[in-house]
This record gives C-alpha cells, sequence and structure tokens, in this order.
C-alpha cells in the first residue's frame, strides 16, 4: 500500500469513526435491551446520511475550488520568482 493510499484509508477511518460516535451519542437513548430499537435506528440512518451527505458537499465545492487556490498559488510564485530575478539582474549590473 502507497504512502497516498495509506492516508486515503486513514481519513476513511477518522471520518467513519467520527460519524459512528456522533451518530451513537445523539441516538443510543437507552441500554435497557441489546437489540436496536426502530426508532434508534432510524434515528442512525438519518444521521448518518446526513454526514455522509454533507461530507459530499463539501467534498465537491473543495475540488471545484482547488484548482483555483492551486492557480492564484502559481501566479503568486511566478510573481516573486520575476520579482527575485528582477532584483538579482539588478544587484549584477549595479555591483557596491
Amino acid at each position: 500500500m502507497d504512502a497516498l493510499q495509506l492516508r486515503n484509508f486513514k481519513d476513511f477511518l477518522v471520518l467513519y469513526n467520527q460519524i459512528s460516535e456522533t451518530c451513537f451519542k445523539k441516538c443510543a437513548n437507552t441500554f435497557l435491551t441489546r437489540e436496536i430499537t426502530s426508532d434508534e435506528d432510524l434515528c442512525i440512518s438519518n444521521c448518518a446520511q446526513k454526514y455522509i451527505h454533507a461530507n459530499h458537499k463539501i467534498m465537491e465545492i473543495f475540488m471545484e475550488v482547488q484548482p483555483i487556490m492551486v492557480r492564484r498559488r502559481m501566479e503568486e510564485i511566478n510573481t516573486t520568482q520575476a520579482a527575485l530575478e528582477a532584483q538579482n539582474q539588478q544587484v549584477e549590473q549595479n555591483p557596491q
């Protein structure tokens, strides 16, 4: 398993654990029986779907915004590099 796959798997497990813990705390109301009640089952289903939908929406927006952020960062780097090159040329032309 390469580093990217390992990181993605770790991120998935962290998200899964967060959803599980949040939905458990919200939906598990009584511990009088071993079985999950129909109300708890419905609550857990709705809770998990809500978090999954929210995560998908966040990822969708991130995928739209990320190329813009990368392009801006590249423009900043190119501008900085051009300024440094101009400064170096000026220093070479006017040694003190």
